[in-house]
């Protein structure tokens, strides 16, 4: 009768009506409190139940792993990836790429992590440190989901278990379950290893799980019929089969966990995303494109290792985003096996490949003769007196009396003599493999990749030809060098493109029967894309003896004068001269591509960029949709594309050869290096469908005998 009469009183006129939202008071539940019962008593009487601290145990391999192979904070063993010298971290993703991919993955990733420590030690530090947080992470994933994913395809007990796990692991958002994790185990790194991996490993289990089961039935019970134990059944019959799903899940959890990491900044992980949430909250512009750039290097790097053969094509935004799309359903990014099979059964590995016909083998010959003169010419001397390029961004080489440089000196070619150097080189193996082994030996390695080679070859020297020197730098003098590498440039184009017209190669997969106009437009864009790169900076100068001029000088002696006169209290004075030097730093010397004092090479740049769309007119279909003629012209294309790469490349990085402090390149080389790359990528996906054909002859004469503009009848040629 009490209780009665206490909610009849509780229901009296002061208390909010059933229609007021106040009266959802009344019938809270407590489940947060609840929550936070459960986290305290965790937390102070596990190890007591249990006798043992087992959120110490669940910590132990996250903080092993991280001090022994990442930083340890008390010694510095040689293994330790952020004491590691730069060179030895990109030898050894080399060495992974090239073993879980290709060789060409190994070079890209070994240079695109020495880029990465070009922008900056800070960044470098950086760069190592998140490296070495995303692969333990990604171990720690792979020795937890690969394992549980084989059981879930094995036993349906544990799958029908794990499975409403991984949804729940998929659906709550991370900041839900980060507080426990930090309450648990504090901030740094092991707490936000715990969270990534909570968020990345369900679609490795899941894909596991999957690639087991899709394994054909008969396939495992004729492995058992012939006595094969249980795990051999796994080991032999049933991992193999199951590893393109398995790799696509690895790859899947990898671009995750790279899409945590502002997350693991945010819980006190340092690294590269720590270094964009400081940029941010400090609104360091400079510090934020460095950092993001190094971030996107080191994702593009990791991803390109880890993910499958069929999706190179894509690039690494459109890859995080499926992956975001598909992380509740994983299954859906691997391909239809309908497909599979379809593009298998198209790969026909009879016959024998073509070899080169009489006239390619003399444009490879001249290739090969120009790449040589380019190589030789490397020893000649490039300039005299003072530094070609240096001369710009280093004092010391404005007069440099009775010197002269070579190709590959700092002070003569520098990058300019250094990637023509590359590029000849890739042009004679080009040669020796398609004369030796041709087809057989690298998939650039032919007329194609001699032709995008020998195109750079001549837009390098004329880089280096066209840029103005100093007016500091007036008995500067230019040699011979430059002009015999332009020369054997002229002749390796003039080779290789002989060449590749006459190159017997055939479209794996029919190009699509269609003007490409897009591709018009994105050159056309680039040309336009260059001249706005050539009104933006090419060099930032603000050397102290540029930027205080003889009157702020003046202003600075004056400060000084009255400090020491005791007219001007010290303090007083320095703050002074700090407001001075703020002021004056304002002021630089700016050029931009078009500036008579500056490079100067926006003009000769623009021009180049005209000639891209020019080739793209045949490249696209416009002129005809013959296949050959589009895929040769596609080549041509895409090395005009990288010499415009090669153009402002070079001229950056010999800028960062030598410099004095506070002079930099400016936005528009990287500009006008955004419209090149641009340019090459119209062309990639012609240029990736066609590889030398194959021949079917009845005699094999026939072909070796056959005219390079026609096929004997009783010869086929084919992907």
């Amino acid at each position: 009768m009490g209780t009665l009469v206490a909610f009849q009183q509780s229901a009296s006129s002061d208390s909010p009506g059933i229609s007021d939202n106040l009266v959802l008071d009344q019938f809270t539940i407590p489940i947060g409190d609840w929550g936070e019962q459960i986290v305290r008593w965790i937390d102070t009487q596990m190890a007591h139940k249990l006798g043992f601290d087992l959120l110490a145990v669940i910590e132990w391999p996250f903080k092993f792993l991280f001090r022994t192979l990442v930083k340890s904070g008390d010694h510095h063993p040689w293994w330790e990836i952020t004491d590691m010298p730069w060179w030895a971290v990109c030898a050894i993703f080399f060495f992974l790429g090239t073993a879980f991919r290709n060789v060409k993955i190994g070079l890209f990733a070994a240079g695109a992590l020495a880029l990465c420590g070009m922008l900056a030690n800070e960044i470098w530090e950086d760069v190592a440190l998140t490296l070495g947080m995303i692969i333990v992470a990604v171990f720690l994933c792979a020795l937890i989901g690969i394992p549980v994913g084989v059981l879930c395809g094995r036993i349906d007990g544990v799958w029908a278990a794990v499975r409403p796990v991984l949804d729940a692991m998929q659906v709550v958002h991370s900041f839900v379950y980060m507080l426990p994790f930090v309450f648990f185990f504090g901030i740094g790194f092991e707490a936000a290893t715990m969270v990534t991996m909570v968020f990345a490993l369900p679609p490795l289990i899941r894909l596991t799980n999957l690639g087991i089961r899709q394994v054909p039935e008969d396939v495992v019970e004729a492995s058992r019929a012939y006595g094969a134990p249980e795990w051999r059944v796994l080991t032999d019959v049933q991992f193999p089969l199951a590893r393109p799903a398995i790799m696509t899940g690895l790859n899947q959890t990898l671009l995750l966990s790279i899409s945590m990491l502002g997350i693991a900044a945010i819980m006190g992980a340092a690294g590269l995303g720590l270094l964009i949430l400081r940029a941010v909250q400090n609104l360091d512009v400079a510090l934020g494109v460095n950092g993001g750039l190094a971030l996107f290097i080191v994702a593009v790097v990791l991803d390109r290792i880890s993910q499958t053969q069929d999706s190179d094509g894509m690039n690494l935004f459109v890859r995080i985003r499926r992956a975001w799309v598909a992380r509740s359903n994983p299954e859906s990014l691997l391909p239809d096996k309908d497909k599979e099979a379809i593009a298998i059964a198209g790969v026909d590995s009879a016959g024998s490949i073509a070899s080169l016909t009489p006239r390619e083998r003399m444009g490879a010959i001249v290739a090969a003769v120009g790449a040589t003169v380019s190589t030789l010419s490397l020893f000649l001397v490039w300039g005299s007196n003072a530094g070609a390029i240096s001369s710009w961004s280093r004092r010391l080489d404005e007069s440099l009396v009775d010197s002269s440089f070579n190709g590959l000196a700092t002070e003569g070619g520098s990058w300019y003599g250094l990637w023509t150097l590359a590029f000849a080189a890739t042009i004679l193996l080009s040669v020796g493999v398609s004369l030796t082994r041709p087809g057989k030996v690298g998939r650039w390695l032919g007329p194609d990749g001699a032709t995008l080679c020998a195109i750079s070859t001549v837009v390098l020297p004329i880089g280096f030809l066209v840029v103005n020197r100093p007016q500091a730098a007036d008995e500067f003098g230019l040699g011979s060098g430059a002009w015999v590498a332009l020369l054997g440039g002229i002749i390796a184009t003039v080779g290789a493109l002989f060449w590749l017209f006459d190159a017997q190669y055939t479209a794996r997969t029919p190009l699509p029967h269609k003007v490409n106009i897009v591709r018009v437009v994105l050159a056309s864009g680039c040309v336009l894309w260059s001249v706005f790169a050539g009104f933006s900076a090419w060099t930032f100068d603000q050397r102290q003896d540029v930027v205080v001029t003889p009157e702020i000088q003046a202003q600075l002696d004056e400060v000084r004068a009255k400090e020491a006169s005791g007219e001007l209290p010290q303090a007083e004075a320095g703050a002074e001269i700090s407001r001075i030097f703020a002021t004056a730093q304002r002021d630089r010397i700016i050029y931009d591509g078009f500036n008579t004092y500056g490079p100067g090479l926006a003009p000769v740049g623009i021009v180049i960029a005209g000639l891209g769309l020019f080739t793209i007119i045949p490249a696209s279909g416009l002129l005809g949709l013959n296949d050959s003629r589009r895929w040769r012209w596609s080549v041509i294309t895409a090395g005009i594309g990288i010499g415009m790469m090669s153009y402002s490349a070079a001229w950056v990085v010999s800028l960062v050869r030598a410099t004095d402090p506070n002079f930099v390149s400016g936005a528009g080389a990287f500009l006008y290096f955004a419209a090149g790359s641009i340019l090459t990528m119209t062309s990639r996906s012609v240029m990736a469908v066609f590889s030398r054909a194959r021949v079917f002859a009845e005699d094999a004469e026939t072909f070796d005998n056959a005219s390079t503009k026609t096929v004997s009848d009783k010869v086929t040629i084919t992907a």
